[in-house]
């Protein structure tokens, strides 16, 4: 009954539609006016944010009380609904239809194990619009493609000048590198930075970009999706990368302290950096419209001599464009350094 209810208080809003293409050529039918929306995935909830963040009903987790500093007011307070992202945390259909979502962007790579999620939304002609944007590439039409169903065509157009810009002005200092040996680098995840990413994975793609070489690599078995792998401490100094990336902050504290990783030579030449998680990863997982950010700070962290930044002021300008905040030096500094 509480269905048919929320059923019957959608028809209105079919009376006049439209129908377009997802990016897995799905034809969607979807309201004239699109005003609520749902992010079934960090990524898509992250896209969703840059575009249309008035238009978000629910966000896929409960958010550090770091990253709401630097979140709008409006959406720091959504009521976290989950995802379809991996395992658990599943999002809870029941509430996500009470909500009356005019749209639903699902992110394509999870679409397999989100079939009855799109089958209840079918039932209540919920539009499901899969959305790809695995690659940072692809991450430039996901934003089109989300701009053309919220009506959005103007404002993604403009991201997507600035990333393209960013992406062109990383491809020439790269592409000047000419012969020089590429940076070796290896991205530290988990609780002792022993979790890493295969060479060739979604999530690791920004390292070639930013012209490295990642260290890792794990064969066709893991290369080219997104899984992670535990490595030892003596795979790591095999490996002995020059710069070295690490996503948990309480493990990049506590690194001065531990004795395993003196010896690294990233360690000794101090080559080893915080990668900025706030409010949304800039590298990786999930991938995201940050990497747009990520790859020209990664650029300059990998060959400071041959790319130097404002570093400051590339961050101020894209969260401002971006995430609709407005940053100063010392909220710049506490990102960077994960306050």
């Amino acid at each position: 009954m509480r269905f048919m209810i929320i059923f019957c208080g959608w028809l209105s809003s079919w009376l006049m539609a439209q129908t377009s293409l997802d990016m897995v050529g799905r034809s969607v039918e979807i309201p004239k006016t699109v005003q609520r929306v749902f992010p079934a995935s960090p990524p898509m909830m992250i896209l969703l944010y840059a575009l249309a963040p008035e238009s978000m009903i629910g966000v896929n987790y409960v958010f550090r009380e770091e990253e709401k500093r630097y979140m709008l007011p409006h959406v720091r307070d959504l009521q976290p609904l989950g995802s379809f992202f991996g395992s658990g945390n599943e999002a809870n259909v029941e509430k996500v239809l009470t909500l009356k979502p005019d749209i639903v962007f699902g992110w394509d790579v999870v679409r397999a194990r989100a079939t009855s999620f799109e089958h209840t939304l079918e039932r209540f002609r919920i539009p499901l619009v899969y959305i790809a944007q695995s690659s940072i590439e692809q991450t430039k039409d996901a934003l089109l493609v989300m701009g053309k169903f919220l009506g959005k065509e103007e404002r993604a157009q403009t991201l997507v000048s600035y990333a393209e810009n960013n992406l062109q002005r990383v491809k020439k200092s790269v592409d000047a590198l000419g012969e020089r040996k590429k940076v070796k680098v290896y991205l530290a995840q988990g609780e002792d930075g022993l979790t890493t990413e295969c060479d060739g994975n979604m999530q690791s793609e920004i390292i070639p970009l930013a012209g490295g070489v990642n260290v890792h690599t794990c064969g066709e078995k893991l290369s080219g999706g997104s899984k992670k792998e535990t490595i030892s401490i003596e795979k790591l100094y095999m490996y002995d990368p020059d710069v070295i990336f690490v996503w948990d902050k309480h493990f990049y504290d506590a690194l001065k302290h531990e004795k395993k990783w003196q010896h690294l030579r990233a360690y000794k030449e101090n080559k080893i950096y915080f990668a900025p998680i706030t409010p949304f990863s800039w590298l990786s997982r999930p991938p995201s419209l940050m990497r747009f950010l990520g790859v020209v700070w990664m650029h300059h962290r990998l060959y400071p001599e041959h790319f130097t930044i404002n570093e400051v002021e590339e961050v101020r300008n894209f969260y401002t464009l971006f995430l609709h905040v407005t940053l100063d030096e010392k909220d710049v500094q506490n990102i960077l350094k994960g306050e």
